[in-house]
């Protein structure tokens, strides 16, 4: 009894009481299926195991004419034991066989089951069950009421159960009447935890498309088992007219509710199916073309037999899987005939386009001009909102649009409109077949296929096609205004893609001026914040900020509607804030953009905006969520078959993966982005700057050197963006102090200083300064100090978690190799502390190991208590104090791991300690800090 806890709980306390009291009625309804006659099954089985007396009896809907039927499974075995007039004349009725000389007194028969009731539960206390009231006869009926109104003297249970709502009234009235009151279990459909408990090994969203089909309905369930997951789709979405037919055996469970309909009832209830939920009443009649009065009758039969309800006007069904049923069970032909009455009423009525559509597409035919304007429009309407359904109306009205002359420009708008439905989404091959198949054309659909043609090929990382089509068509006179703002803003996102910010600057410059003379504010907002991406790759900082800002106000004033068609622009306006620092905006604005572009199926777009957000967790240290968010835009590239986003997707895990699991876990990453490199000019960049911070973390200073060298061979003269720039001259600083080219190292950590002073940006300025400082360490640590601190205060302001944290830890060197004992716990407290905080956790390892380094680095007399030691544990202490843990020490020594435990413990206790750090501070002559002294985990 999945799910019925609280009732079960309800019945179990009811029964064990009944022991002492006297009459009790428990009363079950609920919709059919529901778990009626299983719950009244168990109260049976609970009954006796109570030692109660169990009589049970059930009702039928086709044998409502046989007097006391519902009574005769309940009585028949007390004949072996009374002897009752009134037991012989309820059974002898309930054959049709009573003598012509007994007159049937049902007074007196009412009255001597209750005493022979009365004497039963006197004896032994009972539960007489009555299933499905609701389709008693009238005698039946009469003796349960009789039974309610006078009840038998003992410990009798009565439980009845009944159809919501179909209860019979003088039953109804007599429950509400007594004292004490009855137990009600009115029973609800079955939540998803009672479906997950029921059904442990089917897949979750399996398991979700079966409760949503069934709506909680136990008998549906079972019915539905065998569906597939494509009609449980459709049935859960309440459109069984989507779906393909439904199986005989499921249909055969389904249309058992129907079947007792009279033909009128059960014509109107299929002209409902068709009309679709909450049809109404006037349309529904249309459909099944009867008149007024008729169709009045038949709602009435609808509604007492508890097909449906009618509120208002409209009629509706009790549950979605009877409009399945009545829908299936109707002729093919009178479907097709009832969809075609359908879409002429909705038409000449003005009705909703997209409702006319829903009708036309199920009874269109070749050549009907009308249909394929129908369907066509409504496909385009749903390009922004839902794009599946898009395709699937546009492809049907192109397959039934004439093929005429005149009727050309109107193919090939339906066939741009096609394409941005299959980009959208996600089938780019298809899309950009279609793309091309209109550029062969001269009708004006051909700028329009080009500009989303660039969107294709930018997500398949074809630049060069991009540019060169939108050059060509650029040169092309006649362009609506909005149609060459749309290629001057496609233009310029491939250009700033291409690593060619000059060029991207003139096309968003160019689109700014043609948009303003349109009303479309998302086009606007694309144009600016692709300036705004430009300007920052030339280090025009002011201006980058000053577009920023007004691509931000454009997009919040805009209502969900408007931003839809350019939902992809927010990816470059939160990168542009990203880099400014505005990481709030960037945010806000990209849980938007994610949220609209999920909601709306815009597969196309859902990359760029999550490779966006990840890369913004990295620099915020949000690392967890930066993994999560990058894993979320490969799986959205694998759907689209983007190579390109999905080479993008992989060089943002190297950060988070590296901080996170280490150098080797990122190493392998670092292995996929090199084997698989995004084609961008700009991204490939970007990600060479990233396998060169793995390789220089991994100490493969060469392959680093490698990464720096190739990202200096540039097809052409420009430079790279400013913060990239000041990145390269960084790594290669630092690089080459670790290789002891000391010169080359100051001048290029003294030219990333440079470069990053014209941004006036902090997370610029952090990088020059960090690279400064690991140049300096070793020959002049108080330089590198006030450079350490000049770049943790920078990070700070930059929100950049990690990048603060490892400066810390840079700052707890130096110091310690100045002997400043207390800034070196200070800053690896820090360094602690912004570690934790990320999540970084291979960091924070790592920081352990550096803090018994450093403890061992900062010297003091040594301790008198290392004496105390034997040869063997002063052995472990001092493969301790260089860092080896337990499992290493094992090893260098040939010992089990147990046996260097004890001798771990042995150390501790014998010198009073509770960490490494305090061990290795106490073995050279000082205590450790209070905030270091903790047990080891």
């Amino acid at each position: 009894m999945f799910g019925r806890r609280d009732e079960i709980s309800r019945i179990e306390a009811a029964l064990a009481e009944q022991a002492g009291n006297g009459f009790l009625v428990i009363t079950i309804d609920g919709e059919p299926g529901v778990g009626k006659t299983r719950l009244l099954t168990e109260l049976l089985e609970r009954a006796r195991r109570h030692g109660l007396t169990v009589l049970s009896g059930r009702a039928t809907e086709f044998e409502r004419v046989v007097p006391f039927g519902t009574y005769v499974d309940a009585l028949a075995p007390l004949t072996a034991g009374f002897t009752s007039a009134a037991l012989r004349t309820l059974l002898t009725a309930a054959t049709g066989r009573v003598p012509a000389d007994d007159r049937l007194d049902r007074y007196h028969t009412y009255r001597g089951i209750q005493q022979m009731l009365g004497r039963l539960a006197t004896e032994r206390a009972a539960v007489l069950a009555l299933d499905d009231l609701h389709w008693s006869d009238e005698p039946s009926l009469e003796l349960t009421e009789y039974l309610l109104r006078r009840p038998p003297p003992g410990r009798l249970v009565l439980a009845l159960t009944s159809r919501t709502g179909l209860t019979p009234p003088p039953i109804a009235e007599a429950v509400a009447s007594l004292d004490p009151p009855a137990i009600r279990l009115n029973l609800r459909p079955l939540d998803e935890a009672a479906y997950a408990a029921m059904l442990p090994h089917v897949d979750p969203d399996r398991r979700r498309l079966l409760h949503r089909a069934s709506a909680g309905n136990p008998l549906y369930l079972k019915a539905l088992m065998s569906a597939k997951d494509r009609v449980l789709a459709h049935l859960a979405e309440g459109a069984p007219e989507a779906a393909e037919p439904i199986e005989d055996a499921l249909l055969a469970v389904l249309r058992r509710e129907l079947d007792g309909l009279g033909s009128r009832a059960r014509l109107m209830a299929g002209a409902a199916a068709v009309a679709g939920a909450q049809a109404s009443l006037d349309l529904v009649a249309h459909i099944a073309e009867v008149d007024d009065g008729r169709a009045v009758t038949a709602f009435d039969e609808l509604s007492d037999r508890a097909v449906g309800t009618v509120t208002g006007a409209r009629f509706t069904f009790r549950h979605p899987l009877l409009r399945a049923a009545a829908y299936w069970t109707a002729g093919p032909g009178w479907r097709i005939a009832a969809h075609a009455r359908a879409a002429e009423y909705l038409r000449l009525r003005d009705g909703p386009v997209a409702l006319v559509a829903h009708h036309t597409e199920r009874c269109a035919r070749y050549g009907d001009e009308q249909a394929a304007r129908t369907l066509g429009d409504a496909g385009v309407g749903y390009l922004d909102t839902a794009p599946s359904t898009a395709v699937r109306l546009l492809r049907e009205a192109l397959r039934i649009l004439p093929d005429r002359a005149g009727l050309v420009p109107y193919r090939c708008s339906l066939l741009v409109a096609l394409a941005r439905g299959t980009g959208v989404a996600g089938d780019l091959a298809e899309s950009r077949r279609l793309l091309h198949e209109i550029m062969q054309t001269r009708d004006q659909a051909r700028a329009a296929a080009i500009a989303f043609s660039s969107v294709i090929s930018r997500l398949l990382g074809q630049y060069d096609e991009a540019r060169a089509l939108l050059t060509a068509e650029l040169r092309r006179p006649g362009q609506q205004r909005r149609v060459r703002a749309q290629l001057r803003a496609e233009a310029a996102a491939t250009a700033v893609l291409c690593g060619d910010p000059q060029d991207g600057l003139h096309q968003a410059t160019e689109a700014i001026r043609l948009v303003s003379g349109t009303e479309d504010p998302a086009l606007a907002a694309a144009a600016h914040a692709l300036r705004a991406l430009a300007h920052l790759q030339t280090g025009q900082i002011t201006d980058a900020r000053t577009h920023s800002e007004r691509a931000g106000w454009l997009v919040d004033s805009g209502p969900d509607a408007a931003l839809l068609p350019h939902v992809e622009l927010v990816a470059p306006l939160a990168w542009a804030h990203t880099s400014l620092e505005r990481h709030d905006d960037a945010a806000r604005h990209l849980a938007r953009g994610i949220d609209l572009a999920t909601r709306a199926g815009r597969s196309h777009a859902l990359p760029y905006l999550l490779i966006v957000q990840a890369t913004l967790w990295v620099r915020l240290g949000r690392l967890a969520d930066a993994v999560e968010t990058a894993e979320h835009a490969a799986e959205a590239s694998r759907h689209i078959r983007s190579t390109e986003t999905l080479a993008m997707s992989q060089a943002v895990l190297l950060l988070p993966t590296l901080w996170r699991h280490g150098t080797d876990a990122a190493l392998t990453v670092a292995g996929e982005v090199s084997a698989r490199r995004p084609r961008s000019a700009w991204w490939s960049g970007l990600a060479r700057l990233d396998l060169a911070r793995v390789y220089l973390a991994a100490g493969r200073i060469e392959d680093c050197h490698a990464e720096c060298d190739l990202l200096d061979v540039r097809p052409t003269a420009r430079p790279w963006p400013t913060d990239m720039e000041v990145r390269l001259l960084a790594l290669r600083a630092v690089a080459a102090a670790a290789a002891g080219h000391q010169p080359a190292a100051r001048e290029q950590s003294a030219d990333a200083l440079s470069q990053a002073r014209t941004t006036g940006l902090a997370y610029p300025l952090g990088t020059a300064h960090e690279a400064h400082a690991r140049v300096l360490a070793r020959d002049d640590p108080h330089g590198a100090t006030e450079s350490a601190r000049a770049a943790a205060g920078h990070y700070a302001t930059a929100g950049a978690l990690v990048d603060r944290g490892l400066t810390h830890q840079l700052l707890a060197e130096i110091s310690a190799s100045l002997g400043e004992v207390e800034a070196t716990h200070a800053e690896l407290g820090r360094a602690k502390v912004a570690y934790q905080a990320a999540g970084a956790t291979w960091l924070s390892r790592q920081l352990a190991r550096v803090q018994l380094r450093l403890a061992a680095r900062v010297r003091r007399p040594a301790g008198a208590r290392r004496s105390e030691l034997t040869a063997r544990e002063r052995q472990v202490a001092d493969l301790i104090v260089r860092g080896l843990t337990n499992r290493e020490i094992a090893e260098r020594l040939h010992l089990s791991p147990k046996t260097v435990e004890a001798h771990v413990s042995r150390v501790f206790s014998k010198l009073d300690v509770r960490s490494r750090i305090a061990l290795a501070s106490r073995l050279i002559g000082h205590d450790a800090p209070a905030d270091l002294e903790k047990p080891d985990a």
